[in-house]
């Protein structure tokens, strides 16, 4: 349906625009008319499309924006503002970007009728599907304050854990980079200018300065063929997940990484029983949480493990059960739900494993990167070593045989 950019004048003479949600302009005159305080001057169609470079470069919405943005809406409706008051005063004062073009959006609709989860409902928001399933229950239950302080809580330490795991994996990431890109660099440009050098040796060239030779010269013959190889394997492998969303190998890699495999895993977790926890607190019911829950998993390989558990659910099956058959469930994540299943305390129980998962993941981040950084810099070391030696063991050897 279009929107229209409309202009009103009121009983005092003060004119106001705003853009109206309508599937037409009769429909538009309708809800126009009658005992007013304002009146309808004129309507021009904008057939629901913004063309403004915002919406058609924006990125997506960073997370701690839209955690302000939950922030200042909530303590405005504890404060006893009205919701499309509250969204007023937060888009005057909001900056221009991507955010203020959905809540400008947001609000126009919740103006014309519309519910306030189907207003907020754009998948450029972080965890989309969660925040719209929290304005749901917030909407069912009538606490819709309740409920945004409690996704708040949520957003802030998903955040959190993923800025702590993000700045500190960075540096192992950046120093493992540069050690592949300083040894490319010896083998393309440096080395193969010893190779004609050596050429004039009348004696044999050791074995390990023959290799690294051998390796620069082809490096350096077929460095656009190799670049063009990975870059072609690459997009095949997008290729195949876009066509094929049952075939998950970019995710599953991931997870299946040496030392970092097991922290990707365990973010996917936590934040899936932080997912569970808010929206079962909410009135959610579980099958219908565990539905959002899994949906809103990022790791396809992960969603495609979990992806039958509502189904197992509706079915009558526990929740600890049915996710105790999935491999990638951590054992005491399983026990854990067991206990809140018989107990009848699954909020908290998802809670306490969300802590112990957030926890393991700090202990496997510190021992990582304790163990990465040495590790780098003795195999850099090692190989700029080797690559010293190759070059200069042939020019001792002839030195000696000149002596």
């Amino acid at each position: 349906m279009p929107y229209f950019r409309c202009t009103f004048i009121d009983v005092k003479g003060r004119v106001s625009k705003r853009d109206v949600f309508a599937s037409n302009r009769e429909e538009l005159t309708a809800a126009n008319t009658g005992e007013r305080e304002e009146k309808l001057v004129s309507a021009q169609r904008m057939f629901g499309v913004n063309r403004s470079l915002i919406q058609l470069f924006a990125r997506r919405i960073r997370h701690s924006d839209f955690l302000l943005f939950n922030q200042k809406l909530a303590v405005l409706l504890h404060a006893g503002t009205s919701l499309i008051r509250g969204l007023e005063v937060i888009v005057e004062r909001m900056k221009k970007g991507g955010l203020k073009v959905i809540v400008n959006r947001a609000l126009r609709d919740i103006r014309n009728g519309v519910q306030v989860s189907d207003a907020l409902n754009d998948e450029s928001l972080p965890h989309a599907r969660i925040y719209r399933a929290s304005l749901m229950a917030g909407e069912r239950s009538g606490n819709l304050e309740e409920m945004l302080k409690r996704f708040n809580e949520y957003l802030s330490k998903v955040t959190q854990l993923r800025r702590k795991t993000i700045s500190s994996l960075t540096y192992p990431v950046v120093l493992f980079f540069l050690m592949i890109i300083m040894v490319g660099v010896v083998m393309v440009f440096v080395i193969p200018r010893f190779s004609g050098f050596y050429d004039n040796f009348d004696a044999q060239l050791p074995g390990i300065t023959r290799f690294f030779i051998d390796a620069s010269l082809f490096a350096k013959a077929n460095i656009l063929l190799v670049i063009a190889v990975i870059l072609a394997v690459v997009v095949a492998v997008r290729l195949v997940e876009k066509l094929y969303p049952q075939v998950s190998i970019t995710d599953r890699i991931k997870i299946r990484f040496p030392f970092t495999g097991g922290i990707v895993l365990e973010n996917a977790l936590a934040v899936f029983s932080r997912t569970l926890s808010i929206l079962i607190a909410g009135g959610v019911t579980v099958p219908d949480a565990v539905d959002v829950a899994v949906r809103g998993i990022e790791n396809r390989w992960l969603y495609l493990q979990l992806r039958g558990v509502p189904g197992e659910i509706r079915a009558g099956r526990l929740l600890s059960d049915v996710l105790g058959e999935v491999k990638a469930m951590p054992a005491i994540t399983s026990e854990l739900l067991r206990v809140g299943d018989s107990s009848g305390n699954l909020t908290e129980v998802l809670d306490q494993n969300s802590e112990f998962l957030e926890a393991s993941i700090d202990m496997k981040v510190a021992s990582i990167i304790s163990l990465i950084e040495p590790a780098i810099i003795v195999v850099l070391g090692m190989v700029i070593a080797f690559m010293l030696l190759s070059i200069y063991l042939p020019i001792f050897s002839a030195v000696q045989v000149v002596r």
